[in-house]
């Protein structure tokens, strides 16, 4: 088991909340992300020994996943991901996320979709400034989960903190931003051309958000070839046995849980990730996310 050091970065979208949570992290304000986990090139979170992610997965150019808590104050540009085949003649990995609503403030929303049939009717949309028209949004509360594969257009909207587990990719194209401007006083650039390439048509529906039943302890929220995300509530004690050809990541959402093995209190967030055939026993309670991660 490996207790990972966070790393913060700085977004004109963020606000004080993980400064705050994080106080040994550095970054500069305002802040709106929390990388838990990542083996990612842009920035790598160690282990309380200096060492990194790379080595538990010998045969990747990286650690596939990345974990982060995101805290948005305003909304988020609208944006998009290529899948695995459109991000390789950039060196990236595809970006295939999910996002779980940890708090929202009343009438928070996200953009999920859009409306448009075709990639020429969304480029004369930005073309002539009317895009936000096309977009699709809905209110959001704490606890729902939104799958957001690859292609699909969207957005976390202001006042929401949320955990997004994602594949291990920094490549974002940005659609439409509100006309907002970065530090330096200039509007923040975009990337109609390459966003609308590699977006889907039609758009995958809103996902449902019907009552989730627990099973052995878990609410599992999507389990695929990219990573699982489940949810376990704990009070006293609970185990996890080891996946085959997985890595088990554990995220503390809510009180006090931590591994059996783990020497000290717990703080916000402390996430852990397991060795491969590692089985996952904790104590405590309060709520923690329990992601799969693939290993070949």
């Amino acid at each position: 088991m490996r207790t990972l050091v966070p790393v913060l970065q700085h977004r004109v979208w963020g606000g004080q909340y993980l400064a705050q949570v994080f106080p040994d992290a550095q970054a500069k304000p305002p802040v709106g992300e929390a990388w838990l986990l990542s083996d990612h090139p842009t920035a790598r979170t160690l282990d309380e020994q200096g060492r990194a992610l790379s080595e538990m997965v010998p045969d990747r150019p990286w650690f596939p996943v990345l974990i982060k808590i995101l805290h948005a104050v305003t909304d988020l540009s609208v944006q998009v991901h290529p899948n695995d085949e459109q991000a390789k003649a950039i060196g990236d990995l595809g970006k295939t996320e999910g996002w779980l609503i940890l708090s929202a403030t009343p009438g928070a929303r996200i953009c999920y979709g859009h409306h448009a049939q075709s990639p020429e009717q969304l480029r004369e949309a930005a073309a002539s400034g009317t895009l936000d028209t096309w977009l699709r949004y809905t209110e959001v509360s704490a606890g729902q989960y939104f799958p957001v594969p690859a292609g699909t257009v969207h957005a976390l909207g202001g006042g929401i903190v949320a955990l997004e587990v994602q594949q291990a990719s920094d490549t974002t194209y940005r659609l439409y931003d509100y006309h907002r401007k970065d530090t330096n006083g200039e509007l923040r650039a975009l990337h109609v051309d390459e966003g609308i390439a590699v977006t889907a048509f039609p758009q995958p529906p809103l996902p449902e958000q019907g009552a989730r039943v627990p099973h052995d302890g878990l609410i599992e929220y999507e389990n695929h070839a990219y990573y699982g995300v489940a949810t376990a509530d704990v009070d006293g004690a609970f185990t996890h046995a080891a996946v085959p050809d997985r890595l088990l990541c554990v995220v503390l959402l809510d009180g006090e849980v931590a591994p059996t093995s783990f020497p000290r209190r717990p703080t916000p967030f402390q996430t852990w990730v397991f060795e491969e055939g590692e089985a996952v026993s904790l104590r405590g309670t309060g709520r923690v996310a329990i992601v799969q991660i693939p290993l070949h």
